[in-house]
């Protein structure tokens, strides 16, 4: 680790800021090929002829791709992300983002500018399936949720640069009105990459590489103030960390594949569940039939042009901007669960508003597409400050050390193979069945609201070890217990080295309290 850098807190928030420019990227790439799809370079270079544009069906693959692309970047982190730790893998991430970002901006055929999209998407499943466990892995519990929603916050800037670059260029008709926009993501995954070179390894990452010293260094880095060995909270931690790769060695499957799918005392199958319970509901929301298609939606109930459409869709950057901020106050004071309820609620309300509105709106009335609209930026709000932040941190915060990487590797296929799925039919699916699409997503936001309250733990404010106390407690039998109140009693032998066992009752009654966080938030 480079001795230039600073300690403790400032340390956490350079950590957060890399953290942050990569997931930037993915804002970025959401909503840069947006533009891409109305610029009269691809609507004249990739369709059948100069004087045919690309139909909806190709639009709709050509947007996807990306999302097959995401899906194989998530898939990879399975065999790689253990293998070269947090940094490393972001940083392969950044290279195939950039890569992709070339190969598009320079295509003139349709072979080279999927291939571009399939690229950038890897990079950025691996980037955003590594980012939030990394992260996760670097900041203290208080306060993990805030760090975690200033990323996504930033990431959201990402969006922003998107479509008012877009808008930008929404005049020209040249091929850098279409290069551009796509070439300008370099610039923040060149920063990204350049920091994982001088910043710590993740302290769990390497405890379960066996690398026991180099964690304890980095975790009196990142305490700063002094910190020392001896000091209290570094022994707590360092004792947490290994005690809990010790407790979750004990899932006792054969390989980490198979790991992902057991129980034992750290629960890992259901742990896994619900990571992709997360993953599923992020795009069951509808939010990607938005991103994608905003100009289109915009020109089809509007009836506007393109520089219009384009410029109405930047203000969307611009709430999402705005109404994530809440997020960092509100994700570790009212907690993750309460947050996923009622952004279900509310976006259940705006597909609903929007299905209604649709299905009787007057030909041509602006009034009623002023209203659709306004209830898709409600839409937008609502997503922004209840699901962006949190969705992406959940998964990351719910699984255990050893499986952390696999786990949202493996969650991150389902991520991104229902965001191709949305992307790929919204705009077949409004042309074929108009408002009963919305009615759908509406649908699906609802069903979501009794699943996380029944089944979806809180993490609020506990630490990421805290997590295996309460699903062997909770879920496991009794030699689960056993193993829990093992590990935990050397931490609750009030100042002792680990020779006194908490009793039974003291780890049922932390069953309970946790019981009680569930679903009391």
């Amino acid at each position: 680790m480079a001795s230039f850098l600073p300690t403790g807190k400032p340390l956490v928030y350079l950590i957060t800021f890399t953290c942050s420019a990569g997931f930037l990227n993915f804002g970025y790439d959401q909503g840069v090929f947006a533009g891409s799809l109305v610029s009269h370079y691809y609507l004249t270079t990739f369709g059948p002829n100069p004087e045919t544009p690309p139909d909806a069906s190709v639009q709709g693959t050509t947007s996807a791709l990306f999302d097959v692309g995401g899906a194989i970047g998530a898939l990879t982190v399975l065999f790689i992300g253990a293998l070269l730790g947090r940094r490393r893998t972001i940083q392969v991430g950044c290279v195939l983002v950039i890569v992709g970002a070339i190969l598009q901006a320079t295509s003139s055929t349709f072979g080279e500018l999927i291939a571009g999209r399939l690229l950038s998407g890897m990079g950025v499943g691996i980037q955003t399936t590594t980012v939030p466990t990394y992260l996760a892995e670097c900041t203290p519990a208080a306060s993990r949720g805030a760090h975690m929603a200033t990323e996504i916050c930033i990431a959201t800037l990402g969006l922003f640069l998107a479509q008012w670059i877009n808008y930008s260029q929404a005049d020209s008709d040249s091929k850098f009105a279409f290069a551009f926009p796509l070439a300008f993501q370099v610039i923040f995954t060149v920063i990204t990459g350049l920091f994982c070179f001088v910043l710590p390894e993740s302290p769990r990452w390497l405890v379960s590489k066996g690398r026991v010293e180099e964690a304890e260094n980095v975790v009196i880095r990142l305490l700063g103030g002094g910190a020392t060995p001896e000091t209290p909270d570094v022994r707590r931690t360092m004792t947490e960390m290994i005690e809990a790769e010790e407790l979750e060695a004990k899932a006792g499957a054969k390989s980490r594949v198979m790991q992902l799918f057991t129980s034992g005392p750290t629960q890992n199958a259901r742990r896994v569940g619900l990571a992709v319970l997360v993953a599923v509901g992020q795009q069951a929301t509808g939010v990607n039939a938005i991103t994608y298609y905003v100009p289109t939606l915009l020109q089809t109930y509007l009836k506007v042009g393109r520089q219009a459409s384009l410029l109405i869709g930047g203000f969307f950057s611009v709430t999402s901007f705005v109404f994530t901020l809440p997020t960092i106050v509100l994700i570790d004071k009212v907690g993750r669960i309460t947050l996923f309820i009622i952004g279900c609620a509310l976006q259940a309300i705006c597909w609903i508003v929007i299905a209604s509105l649709i299905a009787t709106a007057p030909e041509g009335s602006s009034a009623f597409g002023g209203a659709i609209v306004a209830f898709i930026f409600i839409f937008f709000a609502a997503y922004s400050t209840c699901w962006l932040a949190t969705s992406w941190g959940y998964g990351a915060e719910i699984l255990p050390l050893n499986i952390r990487s696999d786990g949202l590797g493996f969650a991150g296929i389902w991520v991104w193979f229902f965001n191709f799925v949305i992307v790929e039919w919204t705009p077949t699916a409004i042309q074929n069945i108009g408002y009963k699409y919305y009615v759908i997503l509406a649908v699906f936001n609802a069903a979501m609201i009794p699943v996380f309250y029944l089944y979806a733990p809180e993490t609020k404010g506990k630490t990421l070890e805290e997590m295996d106390f309460y699903f062997a407690s909770t879920f496991g039998g009794k030699a689960d217990l056993e193993a829990v109140e093992k590990r935990y009693g050397a931490r609750e032998g009030g100042g002792k080295e680990g020779d006194e066992k908490s009793s039974e009752k003291e780890v049922n009654e932390k069953s309970s309290e946790a019981e009680v966080e569930v679903r009391g938030g």
